[in-house]
């Protein structure tokens, strides 16, 4: 597997976690609001903040159900969009340049051909595709030709369409893609996550770094894309707003600031502790191997001219001599000199 690099983080195997805050609309069409969940985002560790760019007029029918319950949420989805909808291509410049002067990567998700053309053109570094537009050709082949990273979110879909949709991409030109395992339910139950999943995605595309896009209600530790990291994900995406008591369903679901710091602070620590695959002895168990395993040592006085028996022996601490495992090679030699007890023999005491 060869890493993608988006902005100056490298994604992959020997690289942490890279974190995205979604902050979606969470901002709720408040330039200031957005402005604040760049530098939270920023402040709590991100990587990147992403947020959403649409036209309802562009991505939903005047009719069309809503297929994710919200109490909140009244009408079509595109009454729902329309209401979301209100930050122009002067917006997200503001923005870009905020979280350039910030530090922390900008991407928004395009859901329609000119919002990837304004994206592409203003300097985005990465796309983000999400999971209901995994089928749309056409999306994804204007965001392969840009030439840049693609994280294509794979929620709702079947491995065959996922392999369809990748070799799309190869084929118009996108190199380096980034997949991201997630469940199409806001909010997903904990039980529904199934996060093996990344596992077996990441089996199906060993060239691919896959991670996890996660819309399960946080705990007080945000165990659940803690877990995820745990399952191999390159990438956590996790949505982020400023206060999760605003009404609708997307703040519920997501973490704020205090959250998304305690969820990056333990990914890392994880990360520490998840360490080198390689089986053996590390160096700060040297002196605990050599201390701590056992010798093979006197039982009692065993006189010069003594054949060694079983019943002279007994196995004790420290490990600094016959090791108990050649047992069977000591007993039956005859001791060469007197051996007091509690003396750790060594093999010029016998012959």
């Amino acid at each position: 597997m060869e890493s993608v690099q988006i902005g100056e983080k490298q994604i992959g195997p020997g690289h942490p976690a890279y974190v995205i805050a979604e902050a979606g609309v969470n901002h709720k069409g408040s330039l200031e609001a957005a402005r604040r969940m760049i530098d939270e985002a920023k402040r709590a560790g991100a990587d990147a903040i992403k947020f959403q760019t649409y036209k309802a007029d562009k991505l939903v029918t005047r009719n069309a159900p809503r297929y994710w319950d919200d109490p909140e949420a009244t009408g079509t989805q595109y009454a729902v969009f329309k209401r979301s909808d209100q930050f122009e291509e002067d917006d997200y410049r503001v923005l870009f340049e905020h979280a350039r002067a910030v530090g922390i990567t900008w991407l928004s998700t395009a859901f329609d051909l000119d919002a990837v053309r304004f994206l592409d053109d203003m300097g985005m570094q990465a796309f983000k595709v999400a999971s209901p537009d995994l089928t749309n050709y056409p999306l994804l082949k204007a965001v392969a030709k840009t030439g840049k990273p693609v994280i294509l979110s794979t929620g709702a879909s079947t491995l065959s369409e996922v392999h369809a949709s990748v070799d799309f991409l190869r084929l118009n030109g996108c190199h380096d893609v980034i997949l991201l395992y997630a469940v199409l339910n806001y909010p997903t139950a904990n039980q529904d996550a199934h996060l093996r999943r990344i596992q077996t995605l990441q089996a199906k595309f060993p060239a691919i770094p896959v991670g996890y896009s996660d819309h399960t209600i946080p705990d007080n530790s945000v165990s659940v894309p803690l877990a995820a990291v745990v399952m191999g994900a390159y990438v956590i995406q996790k949505g982020f707003t400023l206060n999760r008591a605003l009404p609708g369903d997307d703040h519920l679901w997501s973490v704020d600031p205090v959250l998304m710091a305690r969820m990056v602070q333990s990914i890392r620590l994880v990360e520490q502790a998840l360490g080198d695959p390689n089986f053996g002895v590390q160096t700060g168990e040297e002196e605990a191997r050599r201390l701590g395993r056992r010798s093979i040592v006197t039982a009692r006085f065993i006189p010069m001219g003594s054949t060694i028996s079983h019943d002279m022996l007994i196995m004790k601490r420290p490990g600094t001599g016959i090791s108990p495992s050649e047992v069977k090679h000591l007993v039956g030699r005859i001791a060469t000199v007197d051996i007091q007890p509690d003396t750790i023999i060594n093999w010029d005491m016998v012959n």
